[in-house]
């Protein structure tokens, strides 16, 4: 059984991480951001206002399937922000190569999870793929961030340790 603090969405954050910080290390490290990590919730945000490097921003939607009551759906959308284009557009396509794969990138997903040891254990993904990809959009400001989204489609089944009344 998994704590329900653990949505899956803080799972693909993790793994979206790691991926960037593989793929990209000079970009995308936590010594570049005070030792945070600068992939977030919306509400957490303004912690990463005050860094030029470029942030990602993610919100996520959850359902059930309907069909098969332990079977969950969800999405996450991750907004990168980044004054570089080709560094955004690199960011972009790297995490949809991470993603796209359906059952291939659910492994690949739980296999990390896994190596996070007790925490994590209770939720699997099933299936992950991407909603879509949107390019890198025009600055708001002059030399200001650029935006880019990309929304990765999941499935996933859960235990969560709920006490429920008699």
């Amino acid at each position: 059984m998994i704590d329900p603090i653990f949505t899956p969405a803080i799972m693909l954050r993790d793994y979206a991480w790691q991926v960037l910080k593989l793929n990209m290390p000079d970009v995308w490290n936590e010594s570049e951001y005070g030792g945070m990590v600068p992939v977030v919730a919306a509400a957490e945000e303004p912690d990463l206002s005050q860094y030029t490097g470029p942030i990602i921003i993610y919100g996520y939607a959850l359902s059930g399937t309907g069909l098969i009551s332990d079977l969950n759906n969800g999405s996450i959308t991750f907004a990168i922000y980044d004054t570089d284009n080709r560094r955004l557009n690199k960011t972009l396509m790297i995490l949809k190569a991470a993603f796209e794969r359906h059952d291939e990138s659910a492994r690949y997903v739980n296999n990390h999870t896994t190596a996070k040891a007790g925490s994590w254990i209770g939720l699997r993904f099933t299936n992950i793929n991407i909603g879509f990809v949107e390019g890198g959009s025009p600055e708001t400001t002059e030399a200001g961030r650029q935006s880019g989204l990309i929304n990765i489609r999941f499935s996933y089944v859960a235990d969560y340790n709920v006490q429920l009344p008699s």
